[in-house]
Parts: structure tokens; sequence; C-alpha cells
């Protein structure tokens, strides 16, 4: 993941206007879900950023990050004020699930205190600094952990002695599936707004009211007129063969939308997935069918998440 310090006494303001979080709202040591938006509203990137008293954290999907950092920069040059992006040499290892807090609460005092989306900087793991929030992209409870390079690899080894075990990208991607989240480059594009998305959840009341954003003008319009987004993020849940990212939905013979990313679920023993349809069709429990290697399979609209997320809330 690309991980980025942003300083500078104008740091908040131009966070404000590259993306459309609420900075105000948030509370010092808290992160919030974002995106860069572009200038017709769609999504350059998803990001987290947590606010420090000094600084701003940023993490961007790995895959983005240089296209990220040529936009932002870019954007810093129009900019008017002061602000400064420190790159930092580090990993980020996502220590998730149900035993995720017993495991970091061995070298972490306190950890019932630390709520979801809220981190910590300096912390010691038996001697190796790291920077933690509580966070993920499971659904689940857990971590992630900010280290530097060079010892990336001894923390990975101490957290394995303790339990933790490795998995890879499909078990991750399974687990955000049954979360029902969005992932870019399949949800999430520069073509696809947050309105369309149904990832409007993480744009304020205050940022909508007052604008302010790259990409508000057609955000505002994409939400006051259901025209302009023929089509919306759905569920998709079905039996049999497994449909994959641009599997054709279809209705009566006719395509209707397509599929942005599927799996089997482990835990409900059917088949999950993303995508997009046909506004009148986004309702729960309309029966469409998915084309899986030439053969029609029944499949229904479903509402995410398919699997109730368990993120952790302080007593």
């Amino acid at each position: 993941m690309g991980q980025y310090e942003i300083r500078g006494a104008d740091r908040e303001r131009f966070l404000e206007w590259v993306t459309p979080v609420d900075l105000k709202r948030t509370a010092v040591t808290q992160g919030a879900l974002t995106m860069i938006t572009n200038a017709a509203g769609g999504i350059k990137d998803d990001c987290i950023v947590t606010k420090y008293e000094d600084h701003l954290f940023l993490v961007l999907n790995a895959g983005c990050k240089d296209k990220d950092m040529a936009h932002l920069e870019a954007m810093r040059a129009e900019f008017k004020g002061d602000v400064a992006f420190v790159p930092l040499e580090r990993s980020l290892i996502a220590l998730q699930g149900p035993q995720a807090a017993a495991i970091v609460g061995k070298y972490v005092a306190d950890i019932p205190a630390l709520d979801f989306m809220y981190g910590r900087q300096k912390v010691d793991v038996k001697g190796i600094p790291v920077q933690l929030t509580r966070c993920g992209y499971t659904g689940e409870d857990g971590f992630e952990i900010a280290v530097a390079d060079s010892q990336a690899e001894a923390l990975t080894e101490l957290l394995l002695a303790e339990g933790a075990k490795l998995i890879g990208l499909g078990a991750r991607d399974s687990l955000r599936l049954e979360a029902g989240l969005n992932l870019y480059g399949h949800e999430l594009t520069e073509e696809t707004t947050p309105v369309a998305a149904r990832f409007m959840w993480s744009i304020s009341k205050r940022r909508m009211e007052e604008g302010g954003f790259i990409g508000y003008e057609p955000i505002k319009h994409a939400k006051e007129n259901a025209s302009a987004v023929p089509q919306l993020r759905v569920g998709i849940l079905s039996s049999g063969p497994v449909a994959r990212e641009n599997t054709p939905i279809e209705l009566d013979g006719k395509v209707v939308g397509r599929l942005t990313s599927g799996c089997p679920s482990p835990c409900l023993k059917k088949n999950v997935g993303l995508g997009y349809v046909d506004r009148a069709l986004a309702k729960k429990g309309t029966a469409v069918e998915l084309v899986v290697r030439g053969k029609r399979v029944k499949a229904e609209v479903a509402t995410p998440p398919f699997v109730p997320a368990h993120y952790y809330r302080k007593p």
C-alpha cells in the first residue's frame, strides 16, 4: 500500500478539496474511508485518511499509488496553501479476525479502548516500532499495522508465532465480498460515481451541503436526478457454477447488467457477487440470470452485506 504523511498548515483544506472527506467531523486519531474524485464525479481511488495532531496519514491502494500521487502533486501545484507529502518506506500488515485483538493485546496496552477506525502512533511491539489502526477490509475486527520495510518480516514472524496464519488475496477477497465491500478497479472506477456505487454513505451531510471538493457538482446532480444514474451497484446471490467479474446479468434474454466481482461464499455455501444492474431491477429479491460459460444460472438481486460485519465498537 502507498503510505504518506501529509503535512503543512493547509493540509486539511487541501484534502477536503481533492476528496469529500469531512475532517471537521473527524476526531484526532480517527480514520475515515473516502475517495479521490475526478472532475466528472468519478472515483480515481478509495483511500483511508487518519487525522493526527500535526499531520494526516494517507493510505492508498498499491496498484494506484503512482497515478494517485501524480494527481495529488498536480492538484498541489494548483492549490494556494501550505501542503507537503512525505512518502513512508513502510509495509502494511493486515491482521484480521476474531483473535486479532487477543494477539495485538499481548504487546499493546488497553486494546479494548481502541475503537473501530481509530489509530495509534509510535507503538512498540517487542522492540519493533509500528503504527496501527483498528480497521481492515474483511468485515471482521482487525488491525492494519504499518511497519518499516526492513522490519516487516520480523513482525510477521512474531505474529505467526502468536497463532496468526498467513492467507492469500483470494481469502481476503471472499471476506470483503461477504461483507459487501467495494474494490477499486471492480466496483469503483474513474467512470463510476459514488451514487451508482452506493458509496454516498462516506460523504457527510456537511460536505454535500457545502461542496467544495473536486467532482461535487456531477455527484450532486447524480444524487438528485435518477436519470443520471441508469445502473446501481447491487449484490447477487446464486448457486451452481461460480460467476466471476464481467459475467453478463440477464433478464428475459436481455443483458441488464454485469458482475464486477464474484466468488463462492464459505460462510453461506452459495455464490456471492457485486455488480451493476438497471436501476428498475436494483431491488432485493429480483430474479435474474447469470451467463456462466455459455449457460444461464438462476440468481437474485440481494442487499449487501451478505454476512453481518463484526467491526469492533468499544463498550
